[in-house]
Parts: C-alpha cells; structure tokens; sequence
C-alpha cells in the first residue's frame, strides 16, 4: 500500500511530478557551499547562460527516463548520462544556482547568473589563450 502512495505521489495524470532527488534537492535549496563545482554542474550553468537562464527535465513518459534538457542540448544518451546530469541538476539546486519554477522547469537565481557567467568568460579566456 505504500509503494501505491507513492506512486500516485510522483504521476498526476500520467505526468510525472517530480523525482525524489530533485524534490529533495529542492526542499535542501541553497544549504550546501557553493565552493567545488562538478563537470556537469558546470555544464548545466553554461548552456543555461546561453538558454535564457530555463533548464528542464524531460519525459516522454512511456519510452525513457526523464532527463535534462537546457535549449537544444538534451543529456539522454544513456542512462547514465540522464543520472549524472540529474545528480548535477540536483547539486545546482542544494547550492542556490537553480531554483525551481514549476513542476519540471527550473530557473538560474541571481547567484547562478552570476556563476553561469563567470563560467562563460572563463571559457572564453582560455579558448582564446588556446588558439
């Protein structure tokens, strides 16, 4: 019987709501230092820079996993790929980058903006540097 509340906590109308790690992460919002940053952390805030700030998780809720999705860069290759970079989405969020919007969509706080950017000019510097 509990497995079956919990499953009608995660779908409302076949849609899921949230997985438990993002609603937790969500829940622990900006509680964790924001000193060490992970690859793929660093990646969601540096598309997101480029996407309006507007990260989702995607589903097409009967042939995958849900997964991230930043503008046109989706992070379904395999399952493992959805996992790191949900873990990532989750990060962000416990550090204060990503707050969450509604349902499935987040967005970059003003201390992400600020992160995201920082990010970008340091790619660029050391693109350029390379070239």
């Amino acid at each position: 019987m509990n497995d079956i509340i919990k499953l009608v906590k995660k779908y409302e109308n076949g849609v899921i709501i949230m997985l438990h790690e993002l609603a937790k992460a969500v829940e622990e919002f900006d509680t964790v230092s924001d000193e060490d940053l992970g690859y793929c952390e660093g990646e969601i805030l540096g598309f997101a820079f480029y996407a309006d700030g507007e990260i989702r998780i995607e589903n097409n809720y009967y042939l995958e996993t849900p997964y991230v999705r930043i503008g046109n860069q989706h992070y379904n290759s395999d399952a493992r790929v959805k996992a790191n970079y949900r873990s990532g989405l989750a990060k962000t969020i416990r550090k204060g980058f990503v707050d969450e919007w509604c349902k499935n969509y987040f967005l970059l706080t003003k201390k992400g903006w600020d992160k995201a950017e920082s990010i970008v000019e340091d790619i660029k510097r050391n693109h350029c540097k390379a070239q």
